[in-house]
């Protein structure tokens, strides 16, 4: 029987793009194949330097991103990472940013945050860290500078895309980056309420996403992973200074990014997922849960630069093997609800809520209620350790007054998703082995985006996804 590669990305401390390619690369990823891709896209300016950290006392490495000798993030907005939307008719959108660096000084080199980390050390080798979190990080001196000049030029999105389309990645790599980058630039455009093709990015930050989307993209293709799983995004609150004053935490572009993906409240003050963290985890995500059933190989620790007060700033992963087959489950449940006094626009809205809750499946049958009445059920296909929340999403979005549940033994065939590259765009498929020809089943939801952009039917962008899959 064979096997399949499992990604699990566990989100101890949140996700940024240089902490998902250190715990790629320290789980097995050659960084040496990352640097030449960061040479391949053409990035003169960039270099990657490699370390290992002791974030409360736990081993992991931490790869930094420098542009022009400058650690990349201390250019960055917190919460607002390099955007720029030139709107020139908005008064409040004068370009003198206000820049907040609440880790980093500003222009930080290699010589200075060296022998910054040399004179935290506890004697022991090892990074000593102290949370940032002791005021809101408006409540600090911000970095005040005219911005007009101080980061060069700007780069559209348009300008990264073609970028990226034409340097010699490996195709796996490059679809997933130009995934990562299209939504991290949709989601900057509907925070920011301008057209995607007037998003703009400073040019050094451009610099330090483009090394982590495409780096962490490299990363993960080289480790031959057929299904990735990621674990719910913790989000910290709070506010944080962005380029016209304070912006509220999660950032903008974050939520947007994580729209449809479970989250996990807690009392962290400060950005845990960024917008490009957030991009790469949406572009890798077959699902978001706990821990699948698999054998593990490797378990690789990447660091991020803050430190939190409950917590240690990592995310890890861990590679493993589960075999292919069909496979039965015992832990699943069905939760139902008749329903026969609600308005039939409510019912979508129900759909949501229990997706949200962890529903693997929603369907609804039609069903004959008492004294002759026409209804409907309402059926949820759960893990048992999601019942509590379906219930109470049947409770909170329908006009129910009770469910029932019921164990159901599942069987499941073997499958794999992957992302295919048509004419149109890359697109993700789930392929499941048959005895003479693969079941094909494209990504509803890619499909209809990409026939959109293109203004071309549905059905021409699944038959271009099914005929990439299967010529591959």
């Amino acid at each position: 029987m064979s096997e399949r590669r499992i990604l699990y990305l566990d989100l101890v401390g949140g996700a940024a793009g240089d902490m998902i390619l250190s715990a790629l690369v320290d789980a097995g990823a050659p960084l040496e194949a990352v640097r030449a891709a960061i040479t391949a896209v053409d990035l003169p300016r960039v270099t990657l330097e490699e370390r290992e950290v002791h974030p409360a006392g736990l081993r992991a490495k931490q790869i930094e991103v420098y542009v022009d000798g400058v650690l990349g993030d201390s250019h960055a907005v917190e919460g607002a990472p390099h955007i720029h939307t030139d709107r020139k008719s908005d008064p409040h959108d004068a370009h003198h940013h206000h820049h907040h660096h609440p880790h980093f000084d500003p222009g930080r080199s290699r010589k200075e945050a060296a022998a910054s980390r040399a004179q935290n050390a506890d004697g022991t080798g090892k990074t000593v860290r102290h949370a940032a979190v002791a005021s809101p990080p408006v409540a600090d001196a911000p970095h005040d500078h005219d911005h007009d000049h101080e980061h060069g030029h700007h780069r559209p999105y348009r300008d990264i895309r073609d970028q990226l389309e034409v340097a010699p990645l490996e195709a796996r790599a490059k679809a997933i980056a130009l995934d990562a980058f299209r939504r991290l630039a949709e989601a900057e455009s509907a925070a920011h309420g301008v057209p995607i093709d007037d998003v703009e990015f400073h040019e050094v930050g451009a610099d330090d996403a483009i090394a982590d989307i495409v780096g962490a993209s490299v990363a993960f293709a080289s480790l031959g992973i057929d299904e990735v799983v990621v674990s719910p995004a913790p989000l910290g609150r709070g506010l944080t200074r962005g380029a016209h004053g304070p912006i509220p935490l999660p950032g903008p572009a974050t939520l947007h990014l994580l729209r449809g993906c479970p989250t996990v409240e807690t009392s962290l003050e400060g950005e845990t997922v960024t917008p490009t963290g957030a991009a790469l985890l949406t572009a890798l995500a077959d699902r978001w849960g706990a821990i699948p059933a698999m054998t593990i190989d490797a378990v690789g620790v990447g660091a991020g630069h803050k430190s939190w007060p409950d917590r240690p700033n990592v995310v890890r992963a861990l590679v493993g093997r589960a075999q292919v087959g069909a496979t039965t489950t015992r832990d699943d449940l069905v939760v139902e609800a008749n329903i026969d006094d609600m308005s039939p626009e409510h019912f979508a809205p129900l759909e949501a809520a229990l997706f949200a809750a962890g529903a693997y499946d929603v369907w609804t049958t039609t069903a004959f209620m008492k004294k002759g009445r026409a209804g409907v059920t309402v059926h949820a296909l759960v893990r048992r350790a999601e019942q509590s929340a379906i219930v109470e999403a049947f409770l909170e979005h329908s006009t129910t007054l009770g469910v029932r549940a019921y164990e159901v033994e599942r069987h499941l065939a073997p499958r794999e998703v992957k992302t295919v590259q048509t004419r149109f765009g890359p697109v993700r498929v789930k392929i499941s082995p048959r005895r003479d020809l693969p079941l094909v089943a494209p990504e509803y939801d890619d499909v209809a985006r990409i026939a959109k952009q293109h203004g071309v039917a549905v059905r021409v962008v699944h038959t271009a996804a099914i005929t990439a899959a299967l010529e591959e």
